[in-house]
């Protein structure tokens, strides 16, 4: 009986077997493992003309005007999923900060919200980035780095996010001797978060983050931060109510600073209206809790202050309104008010205008202008929001207060 041997010349049998393995891979499988990976992002640049604008009282300092190309929160990443059964998935994503406008990726500065040492790495998958569980039943476990729930809770509302007139110029900071000494608008580290699955018209988000995973011996100051969300949609309305604190603990003493916010948005028609109320409050008095040696802990940042006092803490306010006059334009403003630290007159109070025109070219493209203002009191320092990658947005951010940067922005956005 012959053998049923079809005879291949080398070169043919090798073009058989890719076609054949070619064939193989867009089968089914490898559609639905292909499927299940997905590269994403966003290239966001625009060009901004910044006036720093001039501080006041002894030492002053003039400011400059200059034009700079800038990357806006632009990012590219990768995320999937894996099917493992009974309605769970197996979830990851990484995410790096796109520099559009010089080429670099990745953070070079400090986590925000975060002032202890071991937080002060160079990363690159600096945005969200993260392995978890997740099922439609009993919600997502991520592990990883990412949003924090009470930055996620108001992010929506704010109108010009990831720009220069971003409202986290003046949202979610505190001030301590004039300048920002916290951020709690922000995405943390070694964070462990759950978000809920919807009940009806209600979820939440709980997260923490041990902040000084790489201590390493007793006397070194340790951080944590805990940070909890509830989110409220239905219809038209949107609502939020959100918590966070960050402790640090020294050696013989622990100091704790923490946010609570509202958050209100309402669709009505061709006009969303937002609005959010931030309160923030410390136990700091004569302690200075960003000092990692402990033999100084005495400082004050705040000035002659009792122990355990409120040194830091303020009130602030946010306000939007985002007119579609067509499906493709909108006209935009926003107004942040940072309510004084301490007493009434302490001269620390400041606020931020800005305004701007949007026009969607398609769904994944978009250009924008904007204008913004922003006015300090003469012992406060705050800056421009640093969303964008321009640099310094005001004048002498150590020096004395006053100042009142102004900036001009044109871009164009790309979602991919």
């Amino acid at each position: 009986m012959q053998n049923n041997i079809i005879h291949v010349p080398n070169q043919k049998r090798i073009a058989a077997l890719a076609i054949t393995a070619a064939l193989t891979l867009s089968g089914p499988a490898f559609a639905a493992a292909s499927n299940n990976v997905t590269l994403y992002g966003q290239a966001n640049v625009s060009y901004d003309t910044i006036n720093t604008g001039s501080s006041s009282g002894s030492g002053s300092v003039q400011g400059i005007t200059s034009s700079r190309l800038a990357s806006n929160s632009s990012h590219i990443g990768l995320k999937g999923f894996s099917e493992l059964g009974s309605s769970w998935k197996a979830i990851f994503q990484a995410e790096v900060s796109l520099g559009t406008d010089t080429g670099a990726s990745g953070c070079q500065v400090p986590d925000t919200g975060t002032p202890t040492k071991s937080s002060r790495w160079k990363c690159f998958f600096d945005r969200n980035t993260y392995l978890g569980l997740s099922s439609i039943d009993y919600g997502t476990l991520l592990a990883g780095r990412h949003d924090t729930p009470y930055k996620m809770a108001t992010r929506r509302l704010d109108v010009f996010a990831d720009g220069i007139a971003d409202n986290r110029s003046l949202m979610g900071t505190t001030i301590a001797a004039g300048v920002v000494t916290e951020t709690f608008d922000a995405r943390l580290s070694n964070l462990m978060l759950y978000m809920s699955p919807s009940f009806g018209s209600f979820s939440m988000s709980v997260g923490y983050s041990n902040l000084t995973e790489s201590n390493t011996y007793y006397d070194q100051p340790s951080g944590s931060a805990v940070s909890v969300a509830g989110m409220y949609e239905q219809g038209a309305v949107y609502a939020t109510f959100a918590y966070e604190d960050h402790t640090t603990r020294l050696k013989d003493v622990s100091t704790t600073i923490k946010a609570t916010k509202l958050g209100l948005g309402y669709k009505l028609g061709i006009l969303d209206l937002g609005f959010v109320y931030e309160k923030s409050r410390d136990d700091f008095g004569n302690l200075n809790p960003y000092d990692p040696d402990p033999s100084s802990i005495t400082y004050n940042p705040c000035g002659g202050i009792q122990d355990g006092a409120n040194c830091s803490g303020h009130g602030t306010l946010y306000f939007s309104a985002n007119f579609h006059f067509t499906d493709k334009d909108a006209v935009k403003i926003a107004l942040t008010k940072a309510r004084q630290v301490g007493p009434a007159n302490s001269n620390t109070s400041a606020s931020q205008f800005a305004a701007g025109l949007d026009h969607d070219f398609n769904e994944r493209t978009a250009g924008y202008f904007l204008y913004t203002l922003l006015r300090n009191d003469k012992l406060v320092r705050y800056g421009l929001s640093t969303a964008s990658s321009s640099g310094d947005n005001s004048v002498n951010p150590t020096g004395t207060g006053g100042a009142g940067p102004a900036a001009f922005s044109i871009g164009v956005r790309h979602s991919f």
